[in-house]
């Protein structure tokens, strides 16, 4: 279970030390780019320290809250295998851990997800809330079955747990420049540039976060958020091959880091993906229109075009580049104009972080509850 904590490693694809905990390349602290950095002497990256201690702590919490309530895996030791071990005194089906013998009852309020899914396609979603004062907002990461459409895990960088102070968000009051560029190549270059300016690549600034000053619970760096995300979704599918994102640099990190073996070992692929979707009823092909490398690390990216609908596709490890068409946020399109019109979702910002929350997560459950319905129907 190591591999669940590593989070001060390599994070470049093609290096040797990819996810690995230990190495006699690494070298930390190093302040050579203004702050505390880990230096992989392989590949010569610097990717940011974390506390590791206070990274343990919180993720343990994490994965053992969605352990309890899920039943997907020991809440104790994160074995997978389980057996039906009686009921509780109301009558709920209690588990058992093969492996630990730990016996526990399952809160029943994960999103029902079994089916392995061959792609996973992640997003963020700013949400409003009432904090300290109006118009606070919640980082929340969408990630879902790219191919069936359902939603696979949600988080957000709201945290019932404790959390150290270097866990913590701190908005500083200047947040990064609002993307109004209508051409898409433009936009996907002031993304990179706005990755540069950040003190640190992953320490976005995407507004105010404050709670209630009595509220329990903390707001978390969405990057601590993004690890332990996609943590939850490697173990529950450690052999996913195919992982598409949002152009944000710190997804990039977090994902490579859940799948490290498999990167690593050169048997998986990662995609950013910019999209400009006018018609999501056309059926034309996709045709490629030009590529254009862009950011400090030159990735190229593939223009593609269907239509009067546009996308970019870059492929950041090895893969094949001709099935950039096919890499697509369909799914996490169809769930957000479906959430945008539930009323809960629009009331977002009377209610508390933690009630904004739990008030996605049931209306996600109720979104897969459709999906479900609908892919039965079709048969």
């Amino acid at each position: 279970m190591t591999s669940l904590f590593t989070i001060n490693c390599c994070k470049s694809f093609g290096c040797q030390n990819l996810g690995l905990a230990s190495s006699p390349d690494y070298n930390w602290p190093d302040y050579r780019l203004g702050y505390a950095a880990l230096h992989c002497r392989a590949c010569g990256s610097y990717p940011p320290l974390f506390d590791t201690e206070q990274f343990h702590a919180w993720l343990s919490a994490y994965l053992t809250h969605f352990a309890v309530n899920s039943g997907f895996f020991c809440p104790v030791c994160y074995q997978k295998e389980t057996i039906r071990y009686g009921h509780n005194p109301r009558g709920t089906q209690r588990v058992q851990c093969r492996s630990c013998k730990k016996v526990w009852t399952p809160g029943q309020s994960s999103l029902n997800v079994i089916s392995p899914p061959e792609q996973i396609a992640t997003v963020p979603l700013i949400v409003p809330f009432q904090g300290a004062s109006a118009d606070q907002q919640l980082y929340v990461l969408l990630s879902f079955d790219a191919l069936r459409g359902n939603i696979l895990h949600i988080s957000s960088n709201f945290t019932p747990h404790h959390v150290g102070a270097s866990l913590r968000y701190r908005w500083r009051g200047i947040g990064e420049a609002t993307e109004i560029q209508d051409d898409m190549i433009q936009r996907v270059s002031q993304r990179e540039t706005q990755f540069l300016r950040r003190s640190q690549f992953d320490e976005i600034q995407y507004g105010s976060a404050m709670l209630k000053r009595n509220a329990s619970g903390a707001i978390l760096r969405p990057v601590i958020a993004a690890h332990g995300h996609f943590r939850i979704l490697s173990h529950l599918w450690p052999q996913v091959k195919t992982h598409i994102i949002s152009h944000e640099c710190f997804l990039r990190g977090a994902t490579i880091t859940a799948w490290a073996e498999l990167f690593r070992n050169r048997h998986a692929s990662l995609w950013f993906i910019d999209e400009e979707i006018n018609d999501s009823k056309c059926t034309l092909p996709w045709q490629l229109r030009g590529k254009t490398d862009q950011g400090w690390w030159q990735n190229q990216w593939q223009i593609l075009e269907q239509g009067c609908n546009r996308k970019m596709v870059c492929l950041l490890t090895e893969g094949h580049v001709e099935t950039g068409t096919s890499i697509t946020l369909a799914a996490s399109r169809h769930f957000i104009v479906w959430l945008r019109q539930q009323t809960e979702f629009r009331d977002s910002a009377r209610y508390s972080a933690h009630y904004v929350f739990q008030a996605i997560r049931a209306l996600a459950g109720k979104y897969n509850d459709l999906i479900a319905r609908q892919q039965l129907a079709g048969r």
